[in-house]
């Protein structure tokens, strides 16, 4: 078999065992055969650094989208200079600058076929074979071995146009592969350089491990001359018997269309999948399109429906630059689909970190439920954070090299705490987390309520603990600690009806007591709102010197303005921020300003003034119960959807929220061991089971106030590991509050017999 057999029949395979095949009869009939270490001789480590399958494919795509803007860079020859991907689609593809929603259907269609992704059946789910293929610049077969052979070669560093920067993040791929085809076609050229890159396994008495290596002839990359119809101009990339396991399901989070998606959240161009598996083709277009209307040809319905969103804004982190942020929040869940936000990103972690269009992190659904307080948002809002104009040094802090996940820091702490104070900002999420808590409220009786605050009180004394008085006051540490107490500031009212927008407009106000100052301590940031009867034309905060509605501060040495959201329904929020330095005392004005053609300007105006960081307090010893309340919640109602409980009965308890200073606890009447011996007691006799319900709703509330005290004085865990470990405690609890209900109830009626 020569090089021209060999490739055909490499071509042509499908499965492992043809593609095994034709490289046995090659091999045999080629003395001259050698496999190559891929990149150096120590590669695993390097190339097996990812641990998502998924996650490895979708850097085969960005590498795949690179290829392309650098055949646009070479047929434009450079111009414009391009310093992101973004810019270079924008310039080079026509993509429009507020995205792919934005295109036309048919225009993302005829654009998506340009890097295509064909999934077929291979062997199983655990063996597919996959196909990634650009129309891009291509590689001559020099080339290949310091490009898409190579590990951490720096080819992509100074090419600011494209979203790789090492060369190494598709080789993750051969880790999940048993067998990798590669060829590749450059522009201009007749040749086609191929190769096989597998793992291969070394004599253990020798060395440690394998390593990957790719097939060469007389130590070079294999090349033939085949006709461009038989492979086009760039880069093909099949590999066999890679491993989707995880994303078997044809749609949704588990599928291949679902994981696309979401982790190419904001793509810069699309992409087309042919899925065989399960017989469809679909433009991926990313989850942003999706949630901003955007419909292609298969897409089920218009578009989601959405209770409330924000256009992209940007808000300054100082010496590491700017974050962009919008977010949506979809209508109600139902028990049809409970988890609405399953269909654009992962529910359990809805803040999305994006670089170069591509989800680089993501941030805990706690951030929404516990920090900003919305929990019955929780499963409802998705959050985007745009991180392309943080500095250098902000994305390396931020960012590690495989893409699969933020670091921790200085850079991801200002990020969750700007988040927390965008959201608990905004008067409508305030509105529907109200509106949705309402939905699940049930009334209770005054004096049932009363009784069982005594008894909790009495469960917490039995343990050593002191009750403070009065009942419903802030909860204290009982340590001997101190904490500052620099709360939120006051939840906003509920708004009041919708403001009538007029041309020309009549008023704009900043929502501040007059009769006082606004306060800033040295290093607090504020969100401001602000109320106007204009149109949303008259602001735009991504360019604020073409906005007419002009955001200033007479003293912007010591409070500086750091940028503002939309103008919706006329209603916005401008964001300000004390610097370190501020003295104490200083003052000055914050002014805001609507300019009209050939009217007068419409201002307003309110004073602020730098003032003492709020002082630390001593902790007091004893604990302040607060309000609280208990309800039971059935699988099928619409709360247990609400709250984003899961399917499996045995895997939920309770669980525990803070509705402004009241702690509600929720708990499954399906519960195994509750639900058990509630039957028991039943059939015995329904006073029994009345007070069995009741002792054991006890046992949870004490419980639920107990694990409340700690999670405010413990050290903060990630919010994913705190939810489990949450929910396996409290499942514990429930399991121990059965037992105690349930002995305090035989008690009782041995006592009154």
């Amino acid at each position: 078999m020569n090089t021209h057999e060999f490739f055909n029949a490499a071509l042509n395979s499908s499965t492992i065992a043809e593609i095994e095949q034709a490289l046995e009869i090659f091999e045999q009939t080629n003395p001259s055969v050698n496999w190559i270490p891929v990149g150096r001789e120590n590669n695993r480590g390097t190339i097996e650094v990812s641990a998502d399958p998924g996650r490895s494919l979708v850097e085969r795509l960005t590498n795949g989208i690179d290829a392309v803007l650098e055949a646009e860079h070479e047929i434009h020859s450079g111009i414009p200079d391009c310093r992101s991907p973004k810019d270079a689609a924008i310039a080079w593809l026509g993509v429009p600058e507020a995205g792919l929603s934005e295109l036309p259907p048919a225009r993302r269609r005829d654009l998506s076929k340009r890097v295509s992704v064909v999934l077929s059946l291979g062997e199983t789910r655990e063996s597919r074979t996959i196909e990634i293929h650009d129309a891009g610049i291509g590689l001559s077969p020099e080339e290949m071995p310091r490009t898409i052979l190579s590990l951490n070669e720096s080819n992509k560093l100074q090419k600011h146009y494209l979203a790789g920067t090492y060369g190494q993040g598709g080789s993750s791929t051969f880790a999940v592969s048993r067998y990798t085809l590669i060829a590749s076609r450059k522009l201009d050229r007749s040749d086609v350089g191929f190769t096989i890159v597998r793992f291969l396994d070394l004599p253990p008495e020798q060395f440690k491990t394998g390593h990957y290596v790719y097939l060469t002839l007389s130590g070079q990359v294999l090349s033939t001359i085949i006709p461009v119809s038989a492979l086009s101009y760039g880069t093909l990339v099949r590999h066999f018997g890679y491993d989707l396991t995880n994303y078997s399901s044809p749609l949704g989070p588990n599928s291949v269309y679902g994981l696309l998606n979401q982790v190419l959240f904001d793509p810069i161009m699309p992409v087309w999948l042919d899925n065989r598996v399960h017989g469809y083709r679909r433009v991926i277009k990313g989850s942003r399109s999706a949630l901003n209307g955007a419909v292609d040809e298969g897409d089920e319905g218009r578009g989601p429906t959405l209770s409330h969103s924000v256009h992209m804004f940007h808000v300054s982190l100082g010496e590491f630059g700017r974050i962009g942020v919008e977010y949506w929040v979809l209508e109600s869940p139902s028990q049809a689909n409970k988890r609405p936000s399953a269909a654009f990103v992962n529910p359990a972690r809805p803040i999305i970190l994006s670089l170069n269009g591509q989800n680089h992190g993501e941030l805990p659904q706690s951030l929404i439920k516990k920090d900003a307080e919305y929990p019955y948002l929780a499963l409802r809002l998705i959050c985007h954070i745009d991180c392309n104009s943080l500095t250098p040094t902000a994305k390396r802090q931020l960012f590690v090299s495989n893409r699969e996940e933020a670091r921790g820091g200085a850079v991801y702490s200002l990020i969750e705490n700007e988040i927390v104070r965008i959201l608990r900002s905004d008067d409508e999420l305030v509105r529907l987390n109200n509106e949705a808590r309402d939905q699940t409220t049930r009334e209770r009786d005054d004096e049932a309520v009363a009784q069982m605050r005594r008894e909790v009180a009495r469960l917490l004394r039995s343990h050593g603990l002191d009750i403070a008085e009065p009942v419903g006051a802030e909860q204290r540490s009982n340590g001997g600690t101190e904490h500052p107490t620099t709360p939120h500031p006051p939840r906003p009212p509920r708004p009041t009806v919708p403001i009538v927008l007029r041309e020309p407009p009549t008023y704009i106000r900043l929502l501040w007591d007059e009769s006082a100052p606004v306060t800033f301590y040295p290093e607090q940031r504020r969100y401001l709102r602000i109320e106007t009867d204009a149109n949303s034309i008259y602001h735009d905060p991504a360019n604020p010197n073409l906005s007419r509605i002009n955001i200033a501060v007479t003293r912007p040495d010591i409070l500086s303005v750091r940028g503002s959201t939309p103008l919706l329904g006329g209603r916005m929020r401008a964001i300000f921020e004390a610097p370190s330095n501020s003295d104490i005392g200083q003052s000055g004005s914050i002014r805001v300003e609507l300019t009209r053609t050939g009217l007068p300007a419409l201002a307003d105006e309110r004073a602020f003034i730098v003032v003492e960081r709020p002082p630390a307090t001593p902790a007091d010893r004893r604990i302040t119960l607060p309000a609280f309340d208990i309800r039971p919640v059935e699988p099928a109602s619409d709360t247990w959807a609400t709250l984003g409980w899961p399917d499996q009965i045995d895997e939920i308890a309770s669980s525990a929220v803070m509705e402004e200073d009241r702690l509600v606890v929720y708990y499954s009447t399906a519960f195994p061991k509750y639900a058990s011996q509630l039957r028991d007691f039943e059939r015995r006799n329904a006073s029994t089971s009345s007070s069995f319900t009741r002792r054991y709703e006890i046992w949870l509330v004490t419980h639920s106030l107990l694990l409340h005290r700690d999670q405010a004085e413990g050290a903060r865990v990630s919010g994913d590991e705190e939810e489990a470990r949450e929910r396996k405690e409290r499942c514990r609890m429930a399991t121990v509050a059965v037992l105690f209900a349930r002995r305090e109830v035989q008690f009782q009626d041995t006592q009154e017999d």
